[in-house]
């Protein structure tokens, strides 16, 4: 489909003619035709407002994004100097997409212009040689003007929102995806990482109508309609409704602005919360040093820097953290050269970037399509605008898809971050008309207000004054007292905690107690310690119910947990699901570990009934650093009955073998969990 004429050869000689109408933009996007190869842009482009832009002068769709870059740098030359104040004309617009054969690039030399306070423009730039096409583009666009305000919008046309197996399934792969991303942090493979899904639904209206219906309702500061590829498979069209601003070029300056930190527009507090997480706050800086390294590749010495920091905007639905950094562009530059040293955006990668691109390409179930590549426009009168595509719908056979996903920091709990997915989903699907797959939203109820009166507190080892594991206890304390609370632990808790157990050196084992109680708007912590018996050689388990609640917390009241232990004793209680009777969560005591008949050790996923035990993350590195097979999945209680052995483990008690389980034989695993507690240091 490419032109025989090349753009740089070419001279043009920009023109701009206003056209009376009152006709909404949703309603003249609405009227597009998917065969003219459509494209839009609405929002914070180039001034603000909407460009249409159909039937492209040239068209390349390059097998890879990077291999795309190189044409935006083709440019006709320009002749006159008059050009009206905010005139685009034309240009590149492209989709790279994150994923090879989802890039398409199309040069339009016209396009339909609307802003607000001046009302609707064709816009022209005047290519030599062009100038029946610019005539049937003007009269095409007249007609369209005079038919869209009386021309019926067609209803949207969308199914429920699901994932592509077992909502459970998906939940809990994504559940385990976060884990292993925070091993991995670890370990120094990254320090961020952008982890994602993918949600689809039956559609049944076309991409222009998708475009301009979700456009009117969410208002997005960079939404943009894309169509194709067409040359490589089912042909696709992409409608973006993003908030984020990948680049911005007018002149020799460059502005990137990321997104990196989110909440759910659900109350007053929200937006508070938000701004007082260290976790999105760290999340946010990390990405503004990853794009300052990537605009310093291609700017000059000492230009970039952070305009913005952490400044808290409203999106449809949600609060976001958005920073600022700009640059000025080294004399020899290119837009081309530019979008080498920054795509794909940092923000929905992760850093360092190329590792994280790794850790995406292991992790991901799904390929991400165009999803977190980037629409823009490389206009010769007006710059470059480039946004990052998220919020966006892709469009192929009937079919729609929606990518969502968040940053992930070793500070990330991961059912937390699966809301987050849901949220970031929720304004669109219900702009659509649609809803979730209700067994995907099944977010818990806010935890009981006896249980936030009573507190939260931490047990820790300590053995002959060492303390086992402070940090990543201390670490999980203030992940609960900030959700809960809003508010932080003291920065002198641990050396607190080290005085404490340097008093009681002499002792061989002992467990130091923090306490954090809430008091009038405030937090109160205290911190004391009592002797340990020895550890048990094991234990028997039996089933026992226990509330509908939330145990992720470390909750002070614990009655629900005494009453079970006594129904039992001498054995420990183990928990099921609430929502799938038939799988296993955890002891009264500590997590589950299983090992089924494939060999390999498995515990449960971090959902609401699974508390994130330290010991438990520890065992789990001790297995990969010894190359044993361990599996992140639901575990039944059959097969906990028939398993090759399990053991549950704790802070203060490490690996202890299970011998029975409700008066079923377990094999012996005793040998192994010595081993283990070794590692450990426990004993």
């Amino acid at each position: 489909m490419a032109h025989p004429l090349q753009l740089g050869a070419m001279t043009a000689r920009p023109y701009r003619l206003p056209l009376l109408s009152n006709a909404s933009p949703a309603a003249v996007i609405a009227q597009l035709s998917e065969d003219d190869r459509p494209g839009a842009l609405w929002g914070n482009w180039f001034g603000g407002g909407l460009l249409i832009f159909r039937r492209p002068f040239r068209v390349e769709e390059p097998v890879d994004a990077s291999d795309g870059f190189g044409y935006l740098d083709e440019q006709p030359t320009l002749s006159g100097s008059e050009l009206a104040s905010g005139m685009v004309g034309g240009g590149w617009l492209a989709c790279f997409g994150y994923d090879a054969t989802t890039t398409t690039l199309g040069f339009y030399d016209s396009l339909l212009h609307w802003r607000e306070d001046s009302g609707w423009f064709f816009e022209s730039l005047g290519l030599s040689g062009r100038e029946a096409e610019n005539s049937a583009a003007l009269q095409y666009w007249t007609t369209i003007l005079r038919a869209a305000p009386t021309a019926p919008i067609k209803p949207l046309q969308v199914g429920v929102f699901r994932v592509a197996t077992e909502p459970e399934t998906a939940r809990d792969g994504y559940l385990a995806g976060v884990e292993e991303v925070i091993n991995r942090i670890d370990h120094g493979h990254f320090y961020q990482l952008n982890l994602c899904l993918r949600l689809h639904a039956d559609v049944a209206s076309s991409a222009p109508v998708v475009f301009g219906h979700l456009c009117e309702q969410l208002q997005p500061a960079f939404g943009g309609l894309i169509t194709g590829p067409l040359s490589h498979g089912a042909p696709r069209m992409v409608t973006s409704f993003s908030p984020e601003l990948f680049l911005r070029i007018r002149d020799r300056t460059v502005l990137t602005a990321p997104i990196k930190g989110t909440a759910p527009r659900k109350d007053a507090n929200s937006a508070a919360a938000l701004r007082a997480s260290a976790k999105d706050a760290a999340e946010n800086i990390m990405i503004v040093d990853l794009m300052r390294n990537d605009l310093s590749r291609v700017c000059l010495p000492g230009t970039v820097a952070v305009q913005e920091l952490l400044a808290l905007q409203p999106h449809p639905g949600v609060w976001h953290l958005v920073s600022a950094i700009h640059g000025e562009l080294s004399q020899h530059t290119t837009t081309a050269q530019l979008l080498t040293a920054a795509f794909p955006p940092g923000s929905v990668t992760g850093a360092p970037k190329i590792s994280a691109q790794q850790g995406i390409a292991d992790l991901e179930v799904e390929a991400r399509g165009a999803y977190t590549g980037s629409i823009g426009l490389v206009s010769p009168l007006a710059g470059a605008d480039f946004n990052v595509i998220i919020r966006s719908f892709e469009l192929h056979h009937d079919r729609l898809e929606l990518g969502v996903g968040g940053g992930i920091t070793v500070d990330s709990v991961p059912i937390r971050e699966w809301y987050e997915c849901l949220h970031k989903a929720a304004p669109l699907v219900a702009a659509a008309g649609s809803v979730l797959d209700q067994e995907l939203a099944d977010e818990p109820a806010p935890p009981a207000a006896e249980l936030l009166a009573s507190g939260v507190f931490e047990s820790i080892l300590v053995v002959r004054g060492k303390i086992i594991r402070l940090a990543a206890h201390l670490a999980r304390l203030d992940r609960s007292c900030r959700e809960l609370y809003g508010h932080g632990i003291p920065d002198d808790l641990p050396d607190t905690a080290y005085q404490l157990a340097s008093v009681h050196s002499d002792r061989g084992r002992l467990a130091i107690r923090v306490l954090a109680r809430p008091s009038e708007g405030r937090l109160d912590f205290s911190l004391d310690a009592s002797p340990l018996g020895a550890r048990p050689a094991s234990s028997t388990l039996r089933y026992q119910p226990r509330p509908d609640r939330s145990w992720r917390h470390k909750w002070l009241e614990r009655s629900a947990l005494v009453d079970a232990e006594a129904a039992v004793v001498p054995a420990l209680p183990f928990f099921t699901s609430r929502s799938r009777a038939q799988h296993i969560t955890e002891t009264s005591r500590g997590n589950l570990f299983i090992q089924d008949q494939d060999g390999f050790w498995c515990t449960p996923p971090l959902d609401e009934q699974v508390l994130p035990g330290v010991t438990r993350r520890e065992v789990l590195d001790l297995l990969a650093d010894r190359g044993a097979p361990a599996r992140i999945r639901r575990c039944s209680v059959q097969e906990l009955r028939q398993s090759r052995g399990a053991f549950w483990t704790s802070s203060l008690s490490g690996a202890v073998p299970i011998t029975a389980v409700d008066g079923t034989a377990l094999p012996d695993v005793s040998e192994f969990t010595a081993n283990l507690n070794g590692e450990l240091d426990i004993c």
